[in-house]
Parts: C-alpha cells; structure tokens; sequence
C-alpha cells in the first residue's frame, strides 16, 4: 500500500488518529538570525543563521476518524475529547506528531518533540463539528523511520 497521508498524534507509544476530512494543513519553518546593516554601504549583513522549531496548522471537520464515519453529535465530541486528552503532553512526555504513515511496513515520516500551542473546536454546527490544532515541534527535522 506505501505511505499514505494520516495525520495522527502518538503519545506513550499509541496512536490517535486526527479527525477528518482535513480541510487545511501548514508547515511553517522559521529561522533565527542576526542581521546588520554597515553605513554608507549598500545592502546589508547576516549572520548565525539557525533554524528555528515548526509550527504545524490543521483545520479539519469531525466527519471520521482512522477511516470510520462519526455520525452522531455524541460521537463527534468523543472524538474530540479523545483527541484532546491525546495532545495533553508534558515536559516529560511530549508527543510525536506523524504526517505519513505505512504501518505494515513500519515507515513512518514524523515530527518529534511536539506539544500542542492551540486546539480550538466548533460546536455550534450540530451536522459537523469542526476544530484548529496548532503544533510547535521543537526538533525542525521531519524525521524518517
């Protein structure tokens, strides 16, 4: 089957699937630098350049979850209350977050050392519910396995 894209948190080495269908998904990299600017020259310079950790942004509604439909409004916010106990980490135990996975295989590509900036739900639609989870990986690395 290969590697196909299921966004899913582990944590204490099981996964949880993210609810979908995913509606919007970003990787944003950021870099750390000094830069100067010498007077009476033209442009200017930058030094230590390093990166910084990523922050990932999904928007999704709760319509099923590791491919098994979610019907009910009950259902819906189990679903999201399991989710958000899954992404409660702590400085001892954070999370990795998995962008692709094959899992008869075991090939993964992941982030490391995640935790969890926001995580946002919208109960208001009672037909689909819909939520925003924003990620920090301190590790910039997406790693492979």
């Amino acid at each position: 089957m290969g590697m196909v894209f299921r966004p899913s948190v582990r944590k204490g080495g099981e996964f949880f699937g993210l609810p979908g269908p995913i509606s919007k998904f970003q990787v944003q990299d950021a870099w750390d630098y000094e830069r100067y600017k010498v007077l009476l020259e033209d442009g200017d310079g930058t030094v230590g350049i390093s990166r910084n950790g990523v922050d990932i942004t999904i928007q999704g509604e709760v319509g099923c979850v590791d491919g098994q439909p979610v019907l009910s409004e009950v259902e819906m916010l189990e679903a999201l209350e399991t989710l958000r106990s899954a992404l409660d980490a702590t400085d001892e135990e954070l999370l990795e977050f998995f962008l692709y996975r094959d899992d008869e295989a075991e090939e993964y590509r992941y982030f490391r050392n995640c935790s969890v900036s926001r995580f946002r739900y919208e109960l208001s639609k009672p037909e689909l519910y819909e939520y925003s989870l924003i990620l920090h990986a301190d590790d910039p690395v997406m790693q492979t396995s």
